[in-house]
């Protein structure tokens, strides 16, 4: 299809592409107050490298982009989409929706993926990077897999300090038994992981750290050979 003609069809598309978003109930209807017919700049020779083919087929496919053409024809209104949801609150948001997508479609920035899934969309969640410390007893710890979990649903990239959680062969004074350590719980932090991961467009990750203090976490290089 020719520049001309691939710019057409876009003008006449991409406002169909927003109304059936929202009327799916899967993007914000303050998209509609935008000017939809304005035209957004051509995408430029980095947005049509194989490398953003990939990316964006991931991503359209994730974020309402329904038409059945290939994905390198949803590259415009995917990082059209994720600039006029980072615009909404601007004074003159036409003009900003389209600097962002210029930034955007080039490459010269690129947000984080919580941004580029949930811009626009009723869930505007657009951060990530979440670190917390796990206390030193069981609600604390399930409490601490929860919150993981529910930061998983929309968001991403999660970082635990298990510094304060007795090492393994700990005294437990309640059960007058022994500490099994940290590893088994960092089992189930990692099937939560896989188990909530915004809606499977991206794979869950998580950061579990450990302040090594002598003798109090010596266990855990054993630990994580007996659990694998």
């Amino acid at each position: 299809m020719a520049p001309a003609e691939r710019a057409e069809a876009y003008a006449d598309n991409f406002p169909l592409f927003i109304k059936k978003g929202v009327d799916n109930e899967l993007l914000d209807e303050k998209l509609l107050q935008y000017d939809l017919k304005r035209p957004a700049p051509p995408s430029s020779p980095t947005a049509t490298s194989s490398s953003t083919t990939s990316a964006c087929r991931r991503c359209t496919t994730a974020t309402s982009c329904t038409c059945a053409r290939p994905a390198s024809s949803c590259r415009r209104p995917f990082f059209m989409r994720v600039a006029m949801g980072l615009a909404l609150n601007e004074i003159d948001r036409e003009a900003r929706a389209i600097e962002f997508y210029e930034v955007l479609s080039s490459f010269d920035f690129m947000s984080s993926t919580p941004t580029l899934f949930n811009a626009g969309t009723l869930r505007s969640q657009l951060s990530s990077c979440y670190l917390t410390t796990v206390p030193d007893d069981l609600d604390g710890i399930y409490e601490s897999i929860k919150e993981n979990a529910l930061l998983s649903k929309f968001a991403g990239g999660l970082g635990n300090d298990w510094t304060r959680v007795r090492a393994l062969g700990s005294h437990i004074k309640g059960t007058n038994g022994e500490s099994q350590g940290v590893v088994p719980f960092l089992k189930v932090v990692n099937d939560t992981a896989v188990a909530v991961n915004q809606g499977r467009q991206a794979q869950g990750r998580g950061l579990h750290l450990h302040r090594n203090l002598a003798p109090r976490h010596r266990g855990i290089p054993g630990a994580a050979q007996e659990h694998g």
